[in-house]
């Protein structure tokens, strides 16, 4: 309609906005956002910042017997701990190594078998690769944590 009134800069306005209004009405979808000045990620950190804030289901007696725990060794445990620090939601390696007081080599394959097991989400933060505990890595942290204090 601008065009035919002879507004170009109204109408270039006119499809911008409707361009960021197209790509914000679709936003769930998206897992980069990049354009104009503008960037965001969003998707994975979201859901990760919203899983933290969510308070997890008791655990049974069934998921404190799982055959999985015999797995999760002490340098697990330590990896979990670190991520899930209180005053972040999404680590860098530098201070998952850092809190865990581990080798760089054993905190690699620590997160590494926790990524694959659906354990922990890895995305990529400002400064590089970042990690953060899923709902089901916090809820084996805190069986972990049962099952230390339950052993004593």
């Amino acid at each position: 309609m601008f065009g035919f009134l002879g507004k170009p800069a109204e109408m270039g306005l006119a499809i911008v906005a409707s361009g960021i209004a197209l790509v914000f009405a679709d936003i769930e979808r998206f897992k980069r956002v990049k354009g104009a000045g503008f960037e965001a990620e969003m998707h994975e950190q979201l859901v990760a910042v919203i899983e933290k804030q969510t308070e997890l289901p008791p655990a049974t007696d069934e998921e404190t017997n799982s055959p999985l725990l015999a797995s999760v060794d002490n340098a697990t445990k330590v990896v979990m701990n670190a991520l899930e620090h209180p005053e972040y939601t999404w680590r860098y390696f530098s201070g998952i190594k850092k809190d865990s007081k581990l080798l760089e080599e054993k905190v690699f394959e620590v997160l590494h078998w926790l990524v694959e097991n659906g354990f922990a989400r890895r995305s990529h933060g400002k400064h590089g690769p970042i990690w953060t505990l899923t709902e089901e890595g916090r809820h084996l942290n805190i069986v972990c944590d049962f099952e230390d204090l339950t052993a004593k």
